[in-house]
């Protein structure tokens, strides 16, 4: 019941990735004499079944904490008032600071910007250790898109 990377080994997993061996020598490997890929996704065995439980690199450390920011996402997405957000760390110095979170809302919003925060940020207190909260909500109409149709974060953390 332990958490780590999920690996997929065998004779169908790729040699590598096509003229970019640094790539390749961090993401392939030889296990138990079968070439094998590390994924970047996390996962635990329970009962025979391998559940999916995020990506590694979507886990970050602040304060001593270290939380997960699908989780994060997930809690503001349980929201009747939230219908997409995206938790990006907000770094200083190479060390996380703090979490700001990028919310667009079910419907248009009456209140102001700080009313907005102060809900969202009770309703997340009610369901998370506050040591999870953003500090920092930033309200959108739509997220940027990269040209896989991904939520582009690398633009919404340049945007803070």
């Amino acid at each position: 019941n332990e958490r780590g990377e999920i690996v997929i080994a065998g004779p169908n997993v790729s040699p590598g990735y096509l003229g970019r061996p640094d790539l390749t020598a961090a993401a392939f490997f030889e296990h138990r004499g079968k070439h094998a890929y590390r994924t970047g996704d996390q996962g635990r065995f329970r009962d025979g079944l391998l559940f999916f439980e995020g990506r590694m690199d979507e886990q970050i450390k602040l304060n001593g904490y270290r939380i997960e920011l699908g989780d994060v996402e997930a809690n503001l997405l349980a929201l009747a008032s939230v219908r997409d957000a995206v938790v990006i760390p907000m770094i200083k110095n190479g060390v996380t600071q703090s979490l700001a979170a990028f919310v667009v809302l079910s419907s248009r919003p009456e209140a102001s910007h700080f009313e907005l925060t102060q809900a969202l940020r009770r309703q997340l207190g009610e369901r998370l250790p506050v040591y999870m909260l953003p500090r920092k909500f930033v309200f959108r109409d739509a997220f940027p898109l990269t040209a896989n149709g991904k939520v582009d974060r690398a633009r919404l953390a340049e945007s803070l």
